[in-house]
């Protein structure tokens, strides 16, 4: 297994109450949610780490979760940016929230590239996670009535999610990674 094809995903920590799966995880400050990793192989098939290849990650590449969100942070095929949607306000000056929902489908693991969004965002943000696929991220600037429009857009998406993790805003610091 090559780390070079590893990503973190953010999954519902339920995977593991509901037994859905006994696969290798690291959990994240919100116990709503865990952090596993999956591997994108040839015809961009998306499988999810083994124990088997987990322990032989642990065994010969050291800092291999590094490597993993380092892939994340480098990731973009041609032509993407760094979010795939964005909402401006009325006189677009403000962002009123960022989305990534990449080609991958796994655009809420974005919101784990801390860095990027405190550059892009230094008075702060929230996040919002409405399904595996997608994540939001909305500056603290926003106003009162343009929150309860993301709010409510959080809320539809997240009811019609594939895979739903949450219709709340949630903190940065629901999804801190230990220090390397």
């Amino acid at each position: 297994m090559e780390s070079t094809h590893l990503f973190p995903l953010i999954v519902p920590s339920s995977y593991l109450r509901e037994k859905t799966w006994d696969l290798p995880h690291h959990p994240l400050p919100n116990k709503n949610f865990i952090l596993t990793w999956v591997c994108f192989g040839t015809g961009a098939a998306m499988t999810y780490l083994t124990r088997a290849e987990h322990q032989a990650l642990e065994a010969t590449q050291p800092g291999w979760q590094r490597v993993a969100v380092e892939n994340l942070r480098h990731s973009l095929v041609e032509g993407e940016r760094f979010f795939t949607h964005a909402k401006l306000s009325d006189d677009a000056r403000r962002v009123i929230f960022l989305a990534f929902m990449h080609q991958d489908g796994i655009g809420s693991s974005r919101v784990l590239l801390a860095n990027e969004l405190r550059q892009a965002f230094p008075a702060g943000y929230a996040l919002a996670l409405p399904d595996r696929s997608c994540g939001l991220v909305i500056p603290r600037d926003a106003t009162a009535a343009e929150l309860v429009g993301v709010r409510a857009l959080v809320e539809t998406m997240h009811a019609g999610a594939t895979t739903p993790l949450s219709s709340a805003l949630l903190s940065p610091t629901d999804f801190a990674l230990p220090a390397p």
